[in-house]
């Protein structure tokens, strides 16, 4: 009987190099392999939609980016003008130009404030009632503008609308001092001194207070 060579034809793969696919180098069990081949049009798809996700997602993050570092440039550049029109102009264009940065969310700020140390209290106040439906309540900015608020309502005379920004401010943590000072210096210009003394005794407790201002609530107090 003649004994058969490992080169006859037998033993010669029916697949030749050239017709071998990327499934048949990763010797993957023939269900999975059948699977695959069956679904592979589907599998193109979902392939090519993780791509175009991650890159769109990639993308993003880069444009992001840029828009926040483009808008702190302007930023810092309007700051700097010495000129208050040039200055103005700069800070329109950062809103105006990056609407949802935080830039400009400042530059509205400033703005306003811009506004009240013009003694355009009417514009001042409208820009700060914007800002706020504008800005998250967990947002750092947030009391500050209900701070800015109450102090233009305070200048502007409109003692209501002041004490009720006030009130709002001494319930944010880290501002409770300042809600209750304004408030009782309001009280205290309308001629309500019970009003004012109860609430610079409620400022006086507060934990976070300086020693100047510890004593200068001692001596307010016994003054009342």
């Amino acid at each position: 009987m003649t004994q058969q060579s490992p080169f006859d034809k037998l033993h010669v793969e029916d697949v030749t190099p050239s017709q071998r696919t990327l499934l048949d180098e990763l010797q993957l069990p023939p269900r999975v392999a059948s699977f695959i081949r069956e679904q592979a049009d589907t599998l193109k798809k979902l392939v090519i939609a993780f791509v175009v996700i991650v890159s769109a997602w990639s993308f993003w993050g880069w444009y992001s980016e840029k828009q926040q570092n483009d808008s702190t440039a302007l930023l810092a550049e309007a700051m700097l003008q010495s000129d208050s029109t040039a200055r103005q102009e700069l800070l329109a264009r950062v809103v105006d130009e990056y609407s949802s940065s935080d830039a400009a969310l400042w530059s509205r700020m400033t703005l306003a404030q811009q506004h009240q140390k013009a003694g355009d209290y009417g514009a001042a106040i409208g820009a700060y009632n914007e800002i706020v439906d504008d800005v998250a309540r967990d947002n750092p900015l947030y009391p500050l503008v209900i701070q800015a608020m109450a102090v233009t309502y305070e200048i502007h005379g409109s003692s209501q609308e002041a004490l009720a920004n006030y009130a709002a401010l001494r319930d944010m943590p880290g501002f409770a001092a300042t809600g209750y000072l304004g408030e009782a210096r309001i009280h205290e210009k309308m001629g309500q001194l019970d009003e004012a003394r109860d609430s610079y005794e409620k400022a006086n407790t507060q934990v976070d207070l300086s020693p100047a201002l510890k004593e200068w609530l001692a001596g307010k107090l016994a003054g009342l």
